[in-house]
């Protein structure tokens, strides 16, 4: 049976476009947090935002930025037992865990990199409890992350999806990674195109026996609209951000049937709800 824990995003970032900048608002902010408290989320905590539009920050900025929101709301993160951290840098894994990390019962850290290297083989090893998400994306090298729509592959399929974490897989096994720890990601959004997203979403359970922990985060992305256009009723044409959401949430209660062999489910969602209706 699939266990399925929902991790509640929260920004610390002054350009998320995924909640019209609400973010910078505290009171939205603590609003947030008890949402999710209240549904028993874990959360999920970004402070930088890999949109493609949006020019990457040095460490320092990034770690003034989730120290800040860190420190200002701890008493209410606490609360939480699971908490992701939503960073390409390793630098910043490592002072959250050095600083935070032993708030929390489960830390994990959510590198949109796609990379493995020595850097992050030594966090693994430092902090042997600290689970990972590993995710789809075609940059080269982990510091070109966010420009991850520099390097799309017109032709990805999943063949070339299953080559991608196997090989992976097989790097951190040689490194006597513990596999329990690892999340896989699609990583919707990155290094994909609008087609293959749309693609990805209908036929990602053909790929779900390559590791029975994963990471589906679908929330506020662009080509949900695509669907409501497609789908829609003219009322939920009138709002397509909203409409989009919806959307979400519909196909994750799909998913939810589809993945039915993973052992360990983490839905990524930007506002409270469920797929049990």
């Amino acid at each position: 049976m699939t266990n399925i824990l929902f991790l509640g995003v929260v920004n610390a970032t002054p350009n998320s476009f995924s909640d019209g900048h609400r973010n910078l608002d505290n009171d939205f902010q603590i609003g947030q947090l008890e949402k999710f408290q209240q549904a028993k989320y874990g959360l999920d905590i970004g402070a930088e935002s890999t949109a493609p539009f949006n020019e990457a920050i040095s460490f320092k900025q990034e770690w003034q930025r989730l120290d800040e929101y860190i420190s200002q709301h701890l008493d209410r993160l606490k609360a939480f037992k699971t908490i992701s951290i939503d960073t390409y840098k390793v630098e910043t894994m490592e002072e959250f865990m050095h600083s935070y990390g032993h708030y929390f019962s489960e830390v994990i850290w959510n590198d949109v990199s796609g990379a493995i290297d020595k850097e992050g083989l030594a966090l693994f090893k430092k902090y042997p409890k600290m689970r990972y998400i590993l995710c789809h994306n075609l940059a080269p090298k982990r510091n070109l992350a966010n420009s991850h729509m520099d390097y799309l592959n017109e032709n990805l399929d999943f063949n070339s999806i299953r080559e991608f974490f196997n090989l992976k897989i097989a790097f951190l096994s040689e490194h006597n990674f513990d596999m329990d720890r690892l999340i896989l990601d699609p990583c919707f959004g990155f290094s994909k195109t609008l087609n293959q997203n749309l693609e990805l979403l209908e036929n990602i359970h053909k790929i779900q026996d390559i590791h029975e922990n994963w990471l589906i985060g679908i929330s506020k992305k662009s080509f949900l609209q695509h669907l409501v256009r497609l789908e829609g009723s003219e009322d939920e044409m009138t709002d397509i951000h909203t409409a989009s959401e919806k959307f979400h949430w519909k196909y994750l209660k799909r998913l939810k049937t589809r993945l039915n062999s993973v052992k360990q489910l983490y839905f990524r969602v930007h506002e409270a709800g469920n797929i049990t209706d």
